[in-house]
């Protein structure tokens, strides 16, 4: 199976939105389908604003109501919040209903632009 290459743009139509398209998300640049979860994913589910994006830093930070961590912009995270992420790409790595199908290509990130603020809850999931 031949891996996709998408832009934001084009990982943004894949937000489940439309009904016809799969559900992606992605974290720190790898790309997940996610359809079989669609009630998790998919619109008014619990998970809906990872649908379409990177949202990684909120994957290290577990800042998940917190708009201004749906990036993929993990400068200023910890340690600890870095592993957090990569941990989540594991578990979709390995997971039985979603699979990795791609990369997103991400325009760099301005050094001089302001590091996304940290939220009040930030608390990666243990585990990983």
């Amino acid at each position: 199976r031949k891996k996709l290459v998408l832009t934001e743009a084009e990982l943004a139509k894949f937000d489940g939105s439309d009904e016809s398209l799969p559900i992606y998300i992605a974290i720190a640049g790898r790309v997940y389908d996610v359809s079989e979860g669609i009630d998790w994913y998919g619109r008014g589910g619990s998970y809906e604003f990872f649908a379409g994006r990177d949202a990684a830093r909120a994957w290290g930070t577990n800042c998940l109501r917190f708009p201004a961590h749906y990036t993929h912009d993990l400068r200023g995270l910890t340690q600890y919040q870095l592993d957090s992420v990569k941990g989540w790409q594991k578990f979709y790595d390995n997971h039985y209903k979603y699979y990795y199908i791609g990369e997103v290509l991400h325009d760099p990130i301005d050094p001089e632009s302001e590091i996304p603020p940290s939220c009040k809850n930030s608390n990666p999931k243990p585990g990983f």
